[in-house]
């Protein structure tokens, strides 16, 4: 059929095309709303994941061209992200005082930007079907390989690009699958969502040959796409098995001696003030902050002085002030160190001018106090676009007008905080959702990641519940202990195998006390975090390849 007829049969007249049309959105609609629903923690909903891309492989591959599969692809991510996103306009709305119909924009212009990626892994998708080279049974299958590396390749520039945003990477519908869960210490997420992709397609391609009653091209995608990710299902199958039946017993005999013997253990205690973000600004207010966080933080060791905790934590911008400029609040904090013999971690911004810099710069700091009056500071240095700095402020000034936001400054040194022998990697909120920057933290020893963050912009929404679900990945990767402090929730106590001990809800205040022995040696994605990424660009050579080769025997047939 002449291209032109094709994409008139594609398009339509009025009365032929409705159907196509309905045909098209539904399979738009299908992919959006099964993507959206393997990401919600109910029983099994990981399994739609494995088919919640199926709906829009189908109609983009038989698009017109890859433009159209491009538009498609958008639309979906557009979708998927404007739904499962839309609790941001809950800290624009409420934080700002722009008219909802400039939030809503904002929030269209984020899904959009977003679905960009999912634009282009479909316009891929189009593209690398329409190659001779790949339309064998053999080259589909080097085509679903070649999928899965763009994908993964998308996922790693969205979390660098404009300072990045990888927020819900594919892998995350997994984080309660025990069957591949387990791959993470070894390749993190992006190893999972290359998976899903590679499930996806091998579905698709394996209902394809049946339909047709291929039976040959029927096992040679199940044998190269789809039975490699059964396997691995059955290992982690054998891993849950092996472990409910030994390692699970051995631990509970060692658990407590293990605790006692290493100087790895420590005691510590989660401080959940509960303080709303509208309040805490207030100057009149600053006083019983101070005061209430002090009181939270003396209860918990008056507690059980059999238990005196060795470690307190406050959330991220613990205190309405800047620390280094208020000497009193600095003496009394180290006053309460010195005096009940334990450390403070806090959150808070800092204003300084850095070593040979003309100007002061504005940072978001942990501080650790400690009662040898060694004052220790992490400077965040993953700042939340738009949010803490905004990109491309330079080039389009009337972005922050739109979206008003603190001009942070990063910081520019990834260095563990120390507790005696224990290395603590200090992770400020959005920090803990980037698998290979919290890696680096591991990788230079560190034993214990603690997050301080305030989720109280995001007021009573699916957003701190959505940022618990993206840290929760970063303990399955390091195989670590994780402990997340929030202001208005949801702190929590994190084991390594990624599961929930302990849990402060939303918009409560309370304490937590819980006792750690940290890691001792870093994973193998700890140590190697790029390696996905490197050989899916490597992988990629082969279907680029074979593109150059189709286009020299083209130019050569057409000189002859």
């Amino acid at each position: 059929m002449p291209r032109f007829e094709k994409k008139l049969l594609f398009s339509g007249s009025l009365l032929r095309g409705l159907p196509r049309i309905a045909i098209i959105f539904a399979g738009v609609a299908l992919s959006a709303t099964a993507l959206y629903l393997s990401f919600q923690s109910h029983n099994l909903s990981w399994l739609l994941a494995f088919a919640a891309l199926m709906p829009i492989l189908v109609i983009t591959e038989r698009s017109p061209s890859p433009r159209s599969a491009c538009g498609l692809g958008l639309l979906t991510g557009f979708c998927f992200y404007y739904i499962e996103l839309f609790w941001i306009t809950n800290s624009i709305a409420g934080f700002t005082s722009l008219p909802t119909v400039v939030v809503t924009l904002v929030m269209a212009l984020l899904a959009l930007y977003i679905g960009l990626y999912f634009a282009i892994f479909c316009g891929a998708w189009h593209y690398l079907n329409n190659i001779a080279a790949l339309k064998s049974p053999l080259g589909k299958v080097i085509l679903a390989l070649s999928c899965a590396a763009v994908w993964l390749l998308l996922e790693d520039l969205r979390s660098l690009f404009l300072g990045g945003f990888p927020w819900h990477p594919l892998g995350l519908s997994q984080i309660d699958n025990p069957f591949f869960n387990w791959l993470l210490p070894f390749g993190g997420v992006r190893l999972l969502s290359g998976l899903i992709v590679i499930g996806n397609v091998g579905i698709y391609r394996a209902c394809q040959a049946l339909c047709k009653k291929s039976f040959g091209k029927f096992a040679l995608y199940s044998g190269f796409l789809l039975m490699p990710l059964v396997c691995l299902a059955l290992f982690g199958n054998h891993l849950i098995s092996s472990t409910h039946s030994q390692a699970n017993l051995k631990n509970q005999l060692n658990q407590e001696s293990l605790k006692k013997q290493t100087s790895l253990h420590k005691r510590i205690v989660i401080i959940q003030p509960n303080i709303p973000q509208k309040e805490k600004w207030h100057p009149e207010n600053r006083g019983k902050i101070i005061n209430k966080m002090l009181a939270m933080s003396q209860e918990s060791c008056s507690k059980d002085l059999h238990h005196h905790p060795d470690l307190i934590v406050w959330p991220e911008a613990a205190l309405p002030l800047i620390l280094e400029k208020e000497p009193e609040v600095y003496a009394k904090l180290y006053k309460f160190v010195t005096e009940n013999q334990v450390s403070i971690m806090l959150g808070g911004p800092r204003y300084i001018r850095p070593p040979n810099q003309p100007e002061k710069k504005l940072f978001n700091a942990i501080f650790l106090i400690s009662p040898e009056k060694q004052l220790q500071i992490y400077d965040k240095i993953k700042l939340v676009p738009y949010g803490e700095f905004t990109p491309l402020a330079t080039l389009f000034p009337f972005i922050s007008k739109i979206v008003p936001g603190l001009d942070y400054s990063p910081g520019n040194k990834i260095h563990n905080l120390n507790l005696g022998e224990l290395k603590i990697a200090p992770s400020v909120c959005f920090e803990g959702v980037f698998p290979a920057f919290t890696a680096s933290f591991f990788a230079a020893g560190a034993n214990l990641l603690i997050n301080l963050t305030n989720d109280a912009w995001f007021g009573d929404s699916p957003g701190p519940r959505q940022h618990l679900a993206n840290i929760r990945l970063r303990a399955l990767e390091n195989r670590c202990t994780i402990i997340r402090c929030a202001n208005t929730g949801i702190s929590a106590v994190i084991n390594p195998a990624g599961k929930i001990e302990q849990l402060l809800p939303l918009n409560q205040e309370g304490i937590i006390f819980t006792e750690i022995a940290g890691n001792l040696k870093p994973t193998f994605f700890a140590r190697h975090p790029h390696l996905a990424t490197g050989l899916a660009g490597l992988y990629l050579l082969l279907p680029l390849g074979l593109i150059y080769r189709d286009r020299r025997k083209t130019s050569n047939s057409d000189i002859i």
